[in-house]
């Protein structure tokens, strides 16, 4: 099996590079399950039900989110619309969406959790290897394959989780800090990247409008507007083996615009 996720999907240009470039990009390399975190689709910043059902018509298996899940208030009213949408399991509000769902991939179970860091974090409701030993052992028992999306900003927290939980799943992907890192690995069969980057604007500031930082920076008046120039597409490929369900492969993604 393999498994295609996307990093941070970055307002208007991130979502037009993913809807114009995922489908040959699934081909390429022979996806068969694709997972994307599109916490700043919406204008750089949340999701909204009308954008999460275009990334399922792109071909989309399941939207994982972060920090800004709930940043545009509409998706709180659609939440039990959007069936493939996964929020951290350990944001406020609790209530409302899931934290992790059970999808079948060629006769696989596949689990997809979100996780929310707690260092330099201001939303997270607990660390997040205490959220993961308690769903542990429900996981367990309903899925063969644990895939994480581990949305946090420090690297030393993301790499002791990646530890902690190697020998129980099968994936533990960052996201969060939309650059991409270079220390993709497989671990005791788990497969993990610190960071696996973002579908943004190339020429910018993490997706931001570069000139509008640098006139704010310049003591001027700004809005953090997000940048329209084209966009990269950013992520991994992760090889699952069918016998075992352990991850044998992890291959970094990096498309650059023209």
């Amino acid at each position: 099996m393999k498994i295609l996720f996307l990093g941070d999907v970055v307002a208007k240009s991130g979502r037009q590079a993913v809807s114009l470039r995922l489908k040959a990009l699934q081909q390429s390399c022979g996806a068969d399950f694709t997972i994307v975190n599109g916490e700043n689709a919406a204008h750089g910043k949340g999701i909204t039900a009308r954008i999460y059902r275009a990334f399922k018509d792109d071909g989309v298996d399941v939207v994982t989110l972060g920090n800004h899940a709930f940043s545009k208030h509409e998706i709180l009213d659609h939440l039990n619309e959007c069936t493939d949408l996964v929020r951290p399991v350990n944001l406020e509000p609790a209530a409302g969406g899931q934290g992790w769902l059970v999808r079948s991939v060629k006769g696989v179970r596949v689990a997809v959790v979100n996780l929310l860091g707690q260092v330099y974090m201001d939303v997270a409701t607990e660390d997040p290897v205490v959220t993961m030993r308690r769903l542990m052992p429900e996981l367990q028992r309903c899925a063969d394959v644990i895939f994480i999306d581990l949305h946090a900003e420090a690297t030393g927290e993301k790499e002791l989780f990646f530890h902690l939980f190697a020998d129980q799943v099968t994936a533990v992907i960052g996201t969060h800090t939309h650059v991409q890192t270079a220390d993709e690995q497989i671990f005791h069969g788990c497969a993990y990247i610190t960071d696996a980057g973002m579908c943004g604007s190339f020429d910018s500031v993490l997706g931001r409008d570069t000139d509008e930082l640098i006139r704010r920076k310049n003591g001027e008046a700004a809005k953090f507007t997000p940048s329209q120039e084209p966009a990269m597409i950013c992520g991994v490929l992760i090889d699952v083996d069918d016998a075992t369900h352990r991850a044998v492969k992890i291959t970094r993604i990096q498309e650059r615009p023209a």
